[in-house]
């Protein structure tokens, strides 16, 4: 059996002009110390994130039900309110040389769909058309430490984080052929 020996950090949430404590439960920068408050809704969930060590919610997450990020707020202390932001660090989307026409097929339809480009440090940017409609949809950005992230293209022109990981943590898995389909799988 393990016991989690950190201690419950209180953090302060600030909803509708009326300030809370509530216990944090989650270590969302790995540092050692709980710092997200994560609430189930029924149509998703919410985090409230104290992401500069103060003990006040200053970041705010809303997820759907399938985990996507849907909304991202930051906490105006001036006003005591949530400001509507683009969720986490766009930087890897930010001064991508010019993609051009798409030049991958990623769906296997016979029509390319995937321009490949990359940023000033290194970071490849793979930007993917997954609706037809001429415009990239998602973008998956890969940094030459193998740190991938993912993102969507909301109906507001905003690019929402939906993924996150490093090539480095995931399991190797054996990857062949399939000589029925013709398709690559994972075994």
């Amino acid at each position: 059996m393990h016991f989690d020996e950190a201690a419950t950090e209180l953090l302060s949430i600030t909803v509708d002009g009326a300030e809370r404590s509530y216990d944090a439960t989650v270590d969302a920068n790995h540092d050692g110390t709980d710092d997200t408050v994560h609430v189930d809704t029924d149509d998703g969930s919410y985090e409230y994130a104290d992401t500069d060590g103060d003990g006040v919610a200053d970041s705010l997450t809303q997820f759907d039900a399938d985990g996507h990020i849907t909304g991202h707020a930051v906490f105006d202390a001036a006003t005591g309110g949530w400001d509507n932001a683009a969720p986490h660090d766009a930087t890897p989307l930010q001064g991508i040389d010019p993609a051009g026409a798409p030049t991958i097929d990623s769906n296997a339809d016979g029509v390319a769909d995937t321009a490949l480009t990359h940023t000033a440090d290194g970071t490849t940017v793979l930007l993917t058309d997954t609706d037809g409609d001429g415009s990239a949809d998602t973008a998956t950005a890969i940094s030459t430490t193998g740190d991938v992230i993912t993102y969507d293209h909301s109906s507001d022109g905003v690019w929402l984080e939906t993924s996150s990981g490093n090539l480095a943590s995931s399991a190797p898995q054996q990857v062949v052929i399939d000589p029925a389909t013709g398709a690559w799988i994972r075994r």
